[in-house]
């Protein structure tokens, strides 16, 4: 009898670790990712994407701390007016993170979709020289994000953006592009009705997509 009832406090206090531990990050993303959606300058979203990379030594089984590092990391090369070597250092950072990610969570499409973002990134700061081979790169890595899951409207919406982007470079219409971005649109209508308010997965990414309409009106 000692030992069922020493076995059941045992339980009990793994499961309140375990639930005490749960809440903990789950709290320590929240604020992260609340930093992100206000972040401006470079440097803001370099401290965000450091606030990951700490959560994620905390917890190396989660894909999502090096996913929102990533993120955040894509997001200041984008924005960092400084010289090439500035830009391709972020995106440096933002491909470790991203790749670690898919080593945790192998075939995801969020994050394959990530790793195409980050090569557009690369793609962007040296269109010149890198525009041939990374623009191929790049639509290769979004339509595989696609094929993993066709539902992921931040795959498809990028795949749109990279479309548009040939379409214009090549004097084509934007007729392919913009379907993939009504579609993602959609998707993101459906995905804002599924994801219950505070997830810690991915729902970024309409915004950019209502941006990318606008060149289609």
């Amino acid at each position: 009898m000692k030992k069922y009832s020493l076995a059941f406090i045992v339980m009990m206090l793994i499961s309140l670790i375990t639930q005490a531990s749960n809440e903990a990050y789950e709290k320590a993303m929240q604020k992260e990712l609340q930093q992100m959606k206000v972040a401006k300058s470079p440097e803001d979203l370099q401290k965000v994407a450091n606030g990951f990379s700490r959560i994620s030594e905390m917890v190396p089984e989660e894909w999502l701390p090096d996913y929102y590092a990533a993120l955040a990391l894509v997001n200041a090369g984008f924005r960092s007016q400084g010289e090439l070597e500035e830009k391709d250092a972020f995106f440096a950072q933002a491909k470790k993170h991203a790749d670690k990610a898919a080593k945790i969570s192998p075939n995801n499409s969020e994050i394959v979709a990530l790793q195409g973002f980050v090569t557009m990134g690369e793609l962007s700061a040296d269109p010149n020289s890198r525009g041939q081979h990374l623009s191929g790169v790049a639509m290769q890595t979004f339509g595989k994000a696609v094929d993993l899951n066709r539902q992921n409207p931040r795959a498809i919406m990028m795949l749109g953006q990279m479309e548009l982007g040939m379409a214009q470079f090549f004097g084509q219409g934007p007729g392919k592009a913009c379907g993939l971005i009504n579609a993602s649109l959609e998707l993101f209508e459906k995905e804002g009705a599924i994801k219950e308010e505070g997830t810690l997965l991915p729902t970024w990414g309409k915004e950019m997509a209502l941006q990318i309409k606008e060149t289609c009106q």
